[in-house]
């Protein structure tokens, strides 16, 4: 059988994924859960004598991919259409009689829910431990060039000098926000479901009465490591909405970092750039070219993951439940979980292998076309220290700014020769103002302050379950 592009294609599959999150999304992992959940059913009302004990282990036993493969599913779907009756009826036939115990007041959508919250358990845990590793690098980054002077940029021109140490602790927050973000929403989507046709229960209640049904779900939630609802959940798309929603949200913070460093690696920049083996090409034509393909490629998954969060918001089934979830659910959660996994893997190696060059850095804060206007602040606040007169200051550099500009000439000479604010500094304060490279504000002070706080509480966070 062909390889469909791109997820199971040699040739694209990683560029989109990673192995171990298409290990997690897997048709044989997806298939997994569903007997994970059946089982735990099974084993719930054995314990609760809902069930014979020699049946309940009888079916037990056969739950796994071994004597139970997926292609004795895919033959009955084939001829009964619809997937968890054909699962049933291949099921009866491997078990064979005890098998009739099997199913006992269940649903579609709580084998199918449940079995997707479990794949989505495990792929937060995959997720967490590539979240945990990029805050590590970006922190370790962050201190390596804490006194690295650069130009910040807003509206993509030179603004006020930074430090490359403080970009990169901000992005190391920011992750954290991602972090926490992803741990805060699992009280909303770390349920299972054993609620029945409508979610009522009544199958289970007609077996063995209404306190007996909610026990039958609290134990086999337990057996599962998840919660159980106060309330039916088959009408609340809204929680899984919520989980590729952060994903399309850290994509989104992932994508910017991407195309920055992509950015820094203008040609007429090189203030940065990604790292690439002496064996890569970057064009088929241009033999020169070293193209930052993989951080921009970050950014074009992040519009993907967005879109496939939006799917996920338009979910709204009608009554009880309907079918249009399902395509959307084993479509977007799956794809949106591999591309994030890809995304990560990325751009963590790429800020750890970075190759920083701080001679341009140093270089361009002096930039041709700029001139030190980049003092002009400075300037503005030294002459209202003087003067009182802040508008007065503003002003007069704006319009020193444009000479500037127009003329090809510094600031430092323009502000010099004028009348007024010329009068205001020596030429060694002027001197001073101009060095760019000691005006970085609280930049190393936030850069310590970010990452200590972070460093101080990450082993809280990895050891939460």
């Amino acid at each position: 059988m062909d390889t469909l592009v791109p997820f199971s294609s040699l040739l694209f599959q990683e560029m989109v994924s990673t192995p171990g999150m298409r290990t997690i999304w897997s048709e044989q992992n997806t298939v997994q859960k569903w007997m994970d959940v059946e089982a735990a059913i099974t084993r719930a009302q054995m314990e609760l004598n809902m069930i014979p004990r020699d049946a309940g282990h009888e079916i037990v036993a056969n739950l796994t991919l071994e004597r139970f493969p997926i292609e004795r599913i895919c033959a009955k779907k084939q001829l009964h259409g619809h997937l968890m009756v054909s699962f049933l009826k291949a099921f009866r036939e491997v078990c064979g009689p005890a098998a009739e115990y099997f199913h006992v007041g269940a649903t579609t959508q709580d084998i199918l829910d449940t079995g997707l919250t479990l794949q989505i358990r495990e792929a937060e845990q995959h997720v967490l431990g590539q979240l945990l590793s990029l805050e590590e690098v970006l922190c370790d980054q962050a201190m390596r060039y804490r006194h690295s002077v650069m130009m910040g940029r807003t509206h993509q021109q030179h603004a006020l000098p930074l430090t490359f140490g403080f970009i990169l602790a901000g992005w190391a927050n920011e992750v954290r926000d991602h972090i926490e973000r992803a741990r805060e929403s699992e009280k909303r989507h770390h349920f299972a479901s054993f609620a029945g046709g409508v979610g009522t229960q009544s199958a289970y209640v007609e077996l063995v009465g209404e306190e007996m049904a909610r026990t039958l779900e609290e134990k086999a939630c337990g057996m599962l490591g998840l919660r159980s609802p106060l309330i039916a959940l088959h009408a609340r798309p809204d929680r899984f909405a919520e989980v590729v929603g952060n994903l399309s949200a850290l994509c989104s913070s992932l994508g910017k970092m991407g195309l920055q460093i992509a950015s820094w690696q203008r040609t007429e920049v090189m203030e940065a750039e990604e790292p690439s083996a002496e064996t890569s090409y970057g064009s088929s034509t241009m033999p020169n070219k070293l193209n930052p393909e993989p951080s921009e490629q970050v950014d074009g998954l992040a519009k993907i993951v967005r879109s496939l969060a939006s799917a996920m918001q338009d979910i709204l089934m009608q009554d009880q439940r309907d079918s249009t979830r399902i395509p959307v659910h084993f479509t977007a959660l799956p794809l949106s979980y591999m591309m994030t996994a890809r995304a990560l893997d990325t751009i963590t190696a790429n800020i750890r292998d970075l190759i920083v060059h701080e001679d341009r850095m140093r270089a361009n804060l002096e930039h041709q076309n700029f001139l030190g206007q980049a003092a002009g602040e400075r300037l503005m606040i030294r002459a209202y220290q003087k003067t009182g007169k802040r508008d007065w200051a503003h002003t007069i550099l704006h319009d020193c700014a444009r000479r500037c500009r127009a003329e090809g000439r510094s600031l430092q000479d323009i502000v010099s020769e004028h009348a007024e604010m010329g009068q205001l500094f020596t030429k060694a304060e002027l001197d001073e103002i101009f060095d760019l490279t000691t005006y970085t504000g609280t930049a190393g002070l936030q850069t310590d302050q970010a990452v200590q706080a972070l460093r101080s509480t990450r082993p809280q966070i990895s050891a939460r379950d």
